[in-house]
């Protein structure tokens, strides 16, 4: 049990410096970035002109200690683009809600494609925090609006 917990200790270490976290500055994804700065991704699939990496390592986000199934990382043109993450359950949602509404205020709601968005944008990324209608799937995606078109 003690090397179980020590073990997740260190996970959560080592994701907390890779994760993001933007209520404590200096904590983003190095959007932009070339493709083979990033280690430990598998290929996913590609839709259009973008490739989707799924992170074989990751599996907790340090921006409230939420739990993820997957976390896929978007390529667009070589380049970071996007960084979604599918989340377990409505609890984990909303702590994420609450965390982006107090860091960024009310967010923008939508409906898109049988989904109910949240919408922020910090500088050049676009945050949407998504539950489809009938909320049994949820997920956060992160965009770099300057590769978006």
């Amino acid at each position: 049990m003690k090397k179980r917990l020590l073990s997740l200790l260190c996970v959560l270490f080592v994701l907390s410096i890779s994760c993001v976290s933007y209520a404590d500055n200096g904590h983003e994804l190095p959007w932009g970035k070339d493709f083979s700065t990033f280690k430990n991704l598998t290929f996913s699939h590609e839709s259009g002109d973008v490739k989707y990496y799924t992170v074989n390592d990751e599996k907790v986000c340090e921006i409230t200690k939420v739990a993820a199934t997957k976390v896929t990382y978007a390529f667009k043109g070589g380049k970071l683009y996007a960084r979604i993450v599918n989340i377990l359950d409505s609890a984990d949602l909303e702590k994420l809600h609450n965390h982006f509404s107090d860091s960024f205020g009310k967010s923008k709601v939508s409906t898109q494609d049988g989904w109910n968005v949240h919408k922020w944008v910090k500088g050049d990324v676009k945050i949407k925090l998504k539950e489809d209608v009938e909320e049994t799937v949820h997920k956060l995606g992160m965009y770099y609006t300057p590769l978006a078109s």
